[in-house]
């Protein structure tokens, strides 16, 4: 897991198995958490991300996760993507 000082950065390229691991270590330690970035840069790999995502901003809504923030997305092979979750 890449948390330093309370910033994790989670690679949106990760596979499902890396999602799923890294699941399992924020959620043991979700109190260390302050901030998530995503480096989306090269794309997203896996809808497994979002899922994931939006269940860290659920299980602790004070953490900052810009990338849930966007009005969209451009996923590679899909197009525009909308990330309007409220609720």
């Amino acid at each position: 897991m890449n948390l330093r000082d309370g910033v994790l950065i989670i690679d949106a390229k990760s596979s499902n198995d890396s999602l799923e691991s890294l699941a399992k270590e924020i959620l043991l330690n979700i109190e260390d958490v302050k901030e998530v970035i995503v480096d989306d840069a090269l794309g997203v790999e896996s809808s497994a991300l979002f899922s994931l995502l939006v269940s860290i901003r659920k299980t602790a809504p004070n953490i900052a996760i810009d990338f849930l923030d966007k009005p969209s997305i451009n996923v590679e092979g899909i197009g525009i993507v909308s990330l309007d979750i409220r609720g």
